[in-house]
């Protein structure tokens, strides 16, 4: 992994031995774990999980961030290098601020003003658009804030299952990104108000949306069936008998459509039933962006009758049941990147974290402020991060290695 001009990190070089299957980042907060891992999981996705804004991303008095990672599966290695260019009004892309060598490039503009340029490289060659480099470095992420997924607001949970969806079918991220477009466009036109032309125009969004919108639903509604059978194994593994259930929850009308044409038939004609409604509210309220996962502990909904250690065990049974169905469906394990994760869980769950990462042979890549809590097992390896600096630890991996 190469990094330039990213965060707060200092120009990086980052090895990570195929051997070593627990890669550990140790150090302070604010030291620049996080930064790393973002860096990684922005190669896969091409986003980031902490900020909606691309210029966040670019160290402060850069003009630009450049990351790069050599992808390597049992039989091909791919390249993928990722450019940020920041921009200001009137600035073209051949300003000096956009270099990446040398001294510290001039002061930024103020914040509001900046735009970023972004481009990629796959294999030395200049991609456009995101699809065709999409989890081709296939990453599953976990993260604190994961840990409130069963109480958090639907949104987070369809966002949990696009992603995971994302990881295994490589079409997906297109299918997505083109409902919500349609979505946005047709939000737009319910903006504009009453016009004579509006009818005509609603008509012909609603046929793509629901479209659209039953490929989403029907990629989604087979990814919860995946996961169901693992998470419910790996919870019980940690709380006995107590049975988990997982549901993908849409509109009376769309679960009982069994085939995506008739799931599309639903979709229409839910969405002319709401018109009006859309109308007044002047957004969209019938599809797939209402959907919800529902997760159940025995028969009863989890977010309202488990217990705070059975909300956590919930989410790592899901979060290894993912991982486990991307590595069966693509035929290798991804790269688990876990950000500070082991310090919310008490040991019980730390050790099934760890034991069940054992059994799935997958590369891991953790955070930790404390190196005691990460299991001292044969092909580990550490790495001190001080000040945006990021170096091997060499004497507590060879301890470790012992």
């Amino acid at each position: 992994m190469r990094a330039v001009g990213w965060r707060n990190l200092a120009p990086l070089r980052l090895s990570f031995d195929s051997s070593a299957v627990l890669n550990v980042l140790l150090g302070d907060n604010g030291a620049g774990k996080t930064n790393v891992i973002e860096a990684l999981y922005y190669l896969s996705v091409f986003r980031s999980f902490r900020t909606s804004r691309a210029a966040d991303l670019v160290q402060r008095g850069w003009g630009a961030a450049e990351i790069a990672v050599e992808a390597q599966t049992e039989d091909l290695t791919r390249s993928i290098d990722v450019r940020l260019a920041l921009r200001t009004p009137g600035e073209t892309a051949s300003g000096d601020g956009l270099t990446l060598s040398g001294a510290v490039s001039r002061a930024r503009a103020p914040a509001a003003s900046r735009t970023v340029t972004r481009s990629i490289n796959l294999d030395g060659k200049a991609v456009r658009g995101v699809a065709a480099t999409f989890g081709l470095l296939s990453v599953v992420l976990f993260v604190p804030e994961d840990l409130l997924l069963v109480r958090a607001a639907p949104s987070a949970r369809r966002r949990f299952v696009d992603m995971a969806v994302s990881a295994v079918e490589a079409t997906y991220f297109a299918e997505a990104a083109a409902f919500q477009r349609i979505l946005r466009t047709r939000n737009a036109v319910l903006r504009t108000g009453q016009s004579p032309a509006l009818p005509g125009l609603l008509d012909t969004y609603d046929e793509q949306l629901a479209q659209a919108g039953a490929r989403v639903v029907m990629r989604r509604r087979h990814l919860v069936q995946a996961l169901a059978p693992g998470a419910d194994r790996l919870f019980r593994q940690l709380h006995g008998d107590s049975p988990v259930g997982l549901a993908y929850v849409s509109d009376p009308t769309i679960m009982s459509a069994i085939s995506e044409a008739d799931v599309n038939r639903a979709l229409l004609a839910g969405i002319a039933r709401r018109r009006r409604i859309d109308e007044r509210r002047q957004h969209t309220t019938f599809g797939p962006q209402t959907d919800d996962l529902e997760i159940h502990l025995g028969e009863r909904p989890a977010r309202e009758h488990a217990s705070q250690g059975q909300l956590r065990s919930l989410v790592l049974a899901l979060k290894l049941a993912e991982l486990a169905y991307v590595e069966a469906r693509k035929g290798e394990a991804p790269v688990l990147l876990l950000d500070d994760v082991p310090s919310e869980l008490d040991p019980l769950r730390r050790k099934a974290l760890f034991d069940a990462l054992a059994v799935l042979s997958c590369q891991t890549v953790v955070s930790v402020a404390d190196p005691t809590i990460v299991p001292k097992v044969v092909g580990r390896a550490d790495f001190a991060v001080r000040g945006g600096q990021v170096s091997p630890d060499q004497v507590f991996s060879l301890q470790t290695r012992t």
